[in-house]
């Protein structure tokens, strides 16, 4: 999950930002806070380059546990169940319309011959975590079927039927999608910290010259 040799890429690269910045913008600050000013912008530099990396790294291994895992869900399911109804012949979503029972059913069925976190080997608070969420997403849009039965589902195949090997995919969509949308919240975060460190130094270079 952490490579060595990119970790130092990534500090190099914030050191190499930050010494251009004190070059065009540190090196205006008076004379008692510059080589304060110097050492605080190396840091943040620094530190947002290794953030960025970190998140890349542990989003990166996780898409990787998650698509393994996936893998190993259906073939469990498949494996262990194979005369259930769903798993057999999946369920078709245009024949249930907006039979909220016949959905409710078929997701509770599902629930019930899904592995627990010991039989995929995972970590239970993050395996019933992500799995609990993924459900509800599957719930959800299992609830919105149009009264046409024409219905776009990232958990149904091409010809709108659920199947295992659907479900397990839009759940590994799903739950991939929330990994990186969480990610970017985290960088995005540190990265406005340091646009705001950037017009804190701004305005002391502006008032430095004014005077």
């Amino acid at each position: 999950m952490f490579n060595g040799i990119l970790a130092i890429i990534f500090i190099i690269v914030g050191i190499s930002i930050g010494i251009v910045y004190n070059k065009f913008v540190i090196k205006d600050y008076p004379d008692y806070k510059r080589r304060f000013g110097y050492f605080i912008t190396i840091v943040i530099f620094i530190a947002l380059s290794l953030v960025i990396y970190v998140i890349i790294s542990i989003k990166s291994g996780i898409n990787s546990t998650i698509n393994k895992y996936s893998v190993k869900l259906e073939q469990y399911v498949n494996y262990n169940y194979p005369e259930n109804e769903f798993v057999k012949n999946g369920l078709d979503l245009k024949e249930i319309n907006n039979d909220i029972s016949k959905i409710n059913k078929s997701v509770d069925d599902l629930k019930s011959i899904l592995p627990n976190h010991r039989e995929l080997g995972v970590n239970k608070t993050f395996y019933y975590l992500l799995s609990n969420y993924a459900i509800k997403e599957l719930q959800k849009r299992l609830t919105v079927i149009n009264y046409s039965a024409k219905m776009i589902n990232t958990f149904s195949d091409k010809n709108n039927v659920l199947t295992v090997s659907s479900v397990t995919n839009g759940l590994r969509i799903k739950i991939i999608k929330l990994v990186n949308t969480i990610s970017l919240i985290i960088v995005s975060i540190f990265i406005l910290m340091v646009i705001i460190y950037i017009i804190f130094t701004l305005n002391i270079v502006r008032r430095e010259k004014n005077i």
